[in-house]
């Protein structure tokens, strides 16, 4: 009998998922572990409503060695509702690393994948990681293609404290809080809007404001609405995820190590974010819902500036958006004073995957940036 085997995680291995995650940051200039404390499982409702984990176990040490995750929702793709996967959290204890686990992985994955469910996958790489680029898309014997589509970046956003902000608006636009009775018309917003993004998630009313739905935790006045002559025509929101997703700062590198307490005297009196102490979280909200009729720069623009106004009453250091690169509004975003941290997007297939990964036409890509 192989000492590795390889079957799907239950809620008896939610705190070895969680040790997982603390013991493998990912790799950069800047070292973060991305936890999901209370509870693995609590959190992962945000995949969508069909999500597995697949873990590795060393049955000789009765211990989780790696495990990583699939999901599959419906999505818009060249305008039509059709279910695409997403893979991610693929992590290893570092002391198992190059035991060829990964090839006997995706073996597993391969046979949960017969189910039908979905023929492509979405995933993304941490740039920098090159290891895992290697690995992966290495066309080994057994892997799935990962085919390369541009990159997928999350802009941080540093929230104003000295100099706050007035925001501003186009004479014709009313921007404000969605309120519990504004869910159908956001809906339906999402339905005539998303198909003009490729991927956009079909959302329907079970995916909001509850503590069991993706949006788990965001609250209708998390969500900016935008109107024109009574019609909705941009959303945005505001998630704190911090009850169920955190962000850890684990390391810097040692030069960054000694400037920190300059940096961070300096950032203190130009309104920029201080650098974090190691061992302790980078607060943030995460946008969602991203989404403005005929991509209008200025309605994106005025929906930005009021969330963030918003978010400097709230103890958080930035706000993060996640843009690919085929985003028309990516070149609106004000990058001056933030952070940047970019990952590759592949689209992840068998054979069977090929023909829709070939029929896909050139709509701006989108993902739901809390959701990954």
């Amino acid at each position: 009998m192989s000492r590795y085997r390889f079957q799907l995680a239950t809620q008896d291995d939610d705190a070895e998922l969680r040790e997982i995650l603390a013991v493998t940051p990912m790799p950069g200039r800047i070292s973060v572990s991305y936890r999901r404390e209370p509870s693995y499982f609590e959190g992962a409702v945000v995949h969508g409503k069909f999500h597995q984990v697949i873990l590795s176990r060393d049955g000789d040490l009765d211990q989780i060695v790696g495990f990583g995750s699939r999901s599959v929702r419906d999505c818009f793709v060249n305008g039509e509702t059709t279910p695409i996967g997403y893979l991610c959290n693929l992590r290893t204890r570092e002391s198992y690393q190059g035991k060829g686990l990964l090839a006997r992985g995706y073996a597993y994955l391969r046979k949960l994948h017969r189910d039908g469910k979905t023929n492509l996958y979405l995933t993304t790489i941490a740039e920098g990681n090159e290891r895992a680029v290697s690995l992966l898309t290495s066309g080994r014997a057994g892997l799935p293609c990962y085919s390369p589509e541009g990159n997928y970046h999350a802009i941080m956003l540093p929230v104003p404290r000295r100099r706050r902000i007035k925001p501003f608006c186009p004479i014709d636009v009313e921007v404000r809080p969605a309120r519990p009775n504004d869910l159908q018309a956001v809906i339906d917003f999402c339905l005539r809007v998303g198909p003009q993004r490729q991927f956009f998630p079909k959302y329907d009313a079970a995916d909001f404001f509850s503590g069991q739905s993706t949006f788990k935790n965001l609250k209708p006045e998390d969500l900016l609405l935008a109107f024109r002559d009574g019609r909705l025509i941009g959303t945005l929101g505001a998630w704190d995820q911090h009850g169920f997703k955190q962000s850890i700062v684990e390391s810097y590198p040692s030069y960054l190590h000694a400037v920190r307490p300059f940096y961070n005297w300096w950032a203190d009196r130009s309104d920029r974010t201080k650098l974090p102490r190691p061992g302790t979280e980078v607060r943030y909200l995460t946008t969602a819902l991203t989404l403005i009729e005929n991509e209008d720069e200025e309605v994106f623009g005025s929906l930005l500036e009021h969330l963030l106004a918003r978010a400097a009453d709230e103890p958080v250091s930035y706000v993060m958006l996640g843009m690919h690169d085929s985003d028309p509004l990516l070149k609106c975003v004000p990058m001056a004073k933030s952070r940047k941290y970019t990952g590759g997007l592949y689209l992840v297939y068998w054979q069977e995957g090929e023909a829709l990964r070939r029929g896909l036409d050139d709509r701006p890509i989108y993902l739901e940036i809390g959701t990954l």
